[in-house]
């Protein structure tokens, strides 16, 4: 298991459950560069395994601040991008007086 993987398991260790959940992962080839995380499926229905735990990858990584992006690849299809912290627009943020109006 290279370094990222221990990273993103250990973040779970307390819970062994969530941490079953992320076996999947390791049968990708996991690589980090220029700001993203590469997992690299094995084909298109893995990929779709991968897809429904990006909830549990997001935290693990922003908490380490080691990537932006996360991006599922499989032989033959298009890669998939993902943002590892889902910032909220602006006018969630500040309260402007106009709600409950």
């Amino acid at each position: 298991m290279d370094r990222l993987s221990l990273a993103v398991f250990s973040f779970y260790r307390e819970d062994p459950d969530l941490a079953r959940r992320l076996d999947p992962l390791l049968a990708c080839r996991l690589s980090r560069g220029w700001g993203s995380l590469r997992i690299e499926c094995r084909d298109r229905t893995h990929r779709e395994l991968i897809n429904g735990l990006l909830d549990l990858l997001r935290p693990p990584l922003a908490a380490l601040d080691l990537v932006r992006e996360i991006r599922l690849l499989a032989p033959g299809c298009e890669p998939l991008v993902f943002p590892v912290s889902v910032p909220l627009p602006g006018s969630l943020l500040a309260y402007d007086g106009s709600i409950g109006e």
